[in-house]
């Protein structure tokens, strides 16, 4: 048996070399500056430019933690490391192991949950709305110019993004392609904006179903019962025929009225599949089989901050220029770039 002054030693050792782990996480947090990038590797890094972000430390600064003394990351560095996850879905290499962002998992969980709810709590009133009397005229008349389909007012979609399996009624969230999701249910404008999200239903439900329980079918009807029956979204053939969802024909004949109507239903609803395009590219948390490891409440939270921030984006006009990849060791790759928004 080691002598118990040997034992000291090694505690004491032990201890001295965790402190400066720390001291060096704290040091790298204070000389590593995001302002000093580059503004498109500040872009590629986060998916919001500069004057984005000092807007949320502005914003968001009131509803935070200011102390938060466990970790000693403040405010603004836990702001990032949200941004930098909303990027890349990963709590590791992308995140956490980063030398601009030094911090542990467990604070970049923390960080991500924190933001994500202040987001949703304080912005989604102000940052997702269903367009008011004067702006749906606005939407129509737009909608008519691009595609010649009147009195549209958005389209509607659902897509699916990745969960883990939850604890309870894990079957409900295995949809049909065999992996736990939440069926997210989007509607959005002619400039890719999104007036609408629901991320409470599980992979297994059809859109439809989800359709059927949503506040804006109920709203879009009100309006249809009160005499404002020229406004209605666009959705595809999964949706029912309604007089405020406009979906295609089926079975039309080529050069035909019923053709000439898909062609041009199908020009307009393209703004929804862009939107779900540009949402997942710019926030690849929520892109493909990486999903997110979170329960469906987290997740759905999670989703909504993405929303939010994507609408923050379009009004601001930060290009999506580049379809951003980043391999395992998070370098970044640059790709073609999508297709330009609907004008």
């Amino acid at each position: 048996m080691l002598p118990v002054r040997v034992l000291l030693i090694q505690q004491m050792e032990r201890e001295n070399q965790l402190r400066q782990l720390r001291e060096e996480h704290r040091r790298l947090r204070d000389i590593s500056d995001p302002f000093s990038l580059p503004d498109i590797h500040f872009i590629h890094l986060y998916r919001v430019n500069k004057d984005l972000v000092n807007h949320l430390f502005q914003e968001l600064r009131q509803y935070m933690d200011i102390a938060y003394r466990t970790s000693r990351v403040n405010y603004k560095q836990r702001i990032l490391v949200a941004l930098r996850f909303y990027a890349t879905g990963n709590y590791q290499r992308g995140v956490g192991q980063e030398y601009l962002l030094a911090v542990s998992q467990p604070i970049v969980s923390r960080a991500v949950e924190e933001v994500s709810r202040i987001l949703v709590l304080h912005f989604s009133n102000n940052w997702i709305q269903f367009p008011n009397a004067e702006r749906r005229n606005a939407i129509k008349r737009n909608f008519f110019e691009y595609c010649g389909v009147p009195g549209v007012v958005g389209a509607v979609d659902c897509t699916h993004v990745n969960i883990l399996a939850p604890t309870q009624e894990e079957h409900a969230y295995i949809n049909r392609k065999g992996y736990h999701s939440i069926n997210v249910q989007l509607i959005c404008d002619e400039d890719l904006n999104i007036s609408n999200v629901n991320a409470r239903f599980p992979g297994s439900c059809h859109d439809a179903y989800i359709w059927r329980q949503s506040a804006i079918r109920n709203i879009l009807e009100q309006f249809y019962l009160n005499g404002e029956q020229n406004t209605w979204l666009l959705g595809d053939s999964g949706y029912p025929q309604e007089p405020w969802l406009m979906t295609p024909n089926l079975g039309v004949l080529p050069n035909t009225p019923g053709d000439r109507y898909n062609q041009a239903h199908a020009r307009g609803r393209n703004c929804i599949e862009r939107t779900n395009g540009v949402l997942k590219t710019r926030f690849r948390c929520i892109l493909g089989e990486r999903g997110l490891r979170h329960s469906p409440e987290k997740a759905a939270s999670i989703i909504n901050a993405c929303c939010i921030l994507h609408n923050m984006c379009i009004r601001a006009r930060i290009p999506l220029e580049e379809n951003v990849e980043e391999d395992p060791n998070g370098q970044i790759n640059i790709d073609e770039p999508p297709p330009d928004p609907v004008s």
